[in-house]
């Protein structure tokens, strides 16, 4: 039963996830040009637009496909010449039509977790590999935040990047999330089908989440000064607490992620990357096998940074 809730909780988050995985390195180009002028404010542009495979038993629409997006105007503040404060306000934009469940879907837009951020680009050197970071505080305002009643989250991103040429690279990248609830368990019936007499077709109760891993390896490869080939491989982890009072299990959940890409640089100041991505989750579920690759796992997208003034 838990299991069943927890696939509504990860298929709200999986969006937000996805956006995160952006690499500091990208947001690095975009921010030099705002380092070349005397103003220390600048605004950046950040977007992510995917479109999931559709489910196990349901057929791809010929037209009217739904598209998901995270986006945000990031408001920046340079502190020195490695480092910057940022307030990000980001929204999630769902088009209007098909979803992967086969539900035809009218188009929403709703305020996400607005967020603090500091970063710095230049955290020293172990031997040839630079170590770079963000640290991040999430306030709860999204609906699904409110719904769970979080206090907080916490973000660290650490990126211990080997650079061979300009736009080549290997990093290892790792980002714990610490959450401060102020509950254990929620009543989560968005996204569930009903039946005819109203009740649900899975276990509308989620437990909240405690703890959250993702970390990779990537690899960064340059054709040419407009393009770079990406690949990457790691892990998703995520932590649950139990309810005793909705008797529910704590669980540990863990995904393989690989995925790749393609950065594209048209000028100066603006970068693009589309990518393929597919997370598999390694236990069982519903009494199917783990199985690699599956294409209701895959997720497409294309990202946008900006710098806008």
């Amino acid at each position: 039963m838990f299991k069943k809730a927890l696939l509504v909780l990860l298929s709200c988050s999986c969006l937000v996830i996805q956006a995160e995985a952006a690499v500091l390195d990208q947001e690095a180009q975009v921010m030099s040009l705002g380092d070349a002028k005397s103003n220390n404010f600048s605004v950046t542009f950040f977007s992510i637009a995917s479109v999931a495979n559709m489910r196990p038993g349901q057929s791809e629409p010929k037209s009217n496909r739904m598209v998901d997006s995270y986006d945000y105007f990031s408001l920046n503040y340079r502190i020195d010449a490695d480092s910057k404060a940022s307030l990000r306000i980001p929204v999630l934009f769902n088009s209007e039509g098909v979803n992967q469940y086969g539900d035809d879907k009218p188009s929403t837009v709703s305020l996400n977790d607005i967020h603090f951020v500091y970063s710095n680009y230049d955290l020293g050197y172990i031997g040839d590999v630079d170590f770079s970071g963000n640290a991040k505080w999430y306030l709860p305002t999204s609906p699904y935040s409110q719904a769970a009643k979080t206090i907080a989250k916490f973000r660290f991103e650490g990126y211990f990047t080997w650079q061979f040429a300009r736009y080549s690279s290997i990093e290892y990248v790792v980002k714990p999330d610490i959450y401060w609830q102020s509950q254990t368990a929620f009543f989560n019936p968005d996204g569930i089908p009903q039946y005819d007499d109203g009740t649900y077709m899975r276990d509308p109760r989620s437990s909240t989440k405690q703890f959250a891993l993702e970390h990779y390896v990537q690899a960064n490869l340059d054709i040419d000064k407009y393009f770079t080939f990406l690949m990457k491989a790691g892990f998703n982890e995520d932590w649950y607490h139990a309810s005793a009072a909705e008797d529910l299990e704590g669980d540990h959940v863990t995904k393989f992620r690989a995925g790749i890409g393609v950065e594209i640089r048209p000028m100066r100041g603006l970068n693009f990357t589309v990518q393929m991505q597919n997370d598999t989750t390694l236990n069982s579920y519903r009494g199917k096998d783990i199985a690699f690759f599956q294409p209701e796992n895959t997720e497409y997208s294309l990202m946008t940074n900006a710098f806008v003034f």
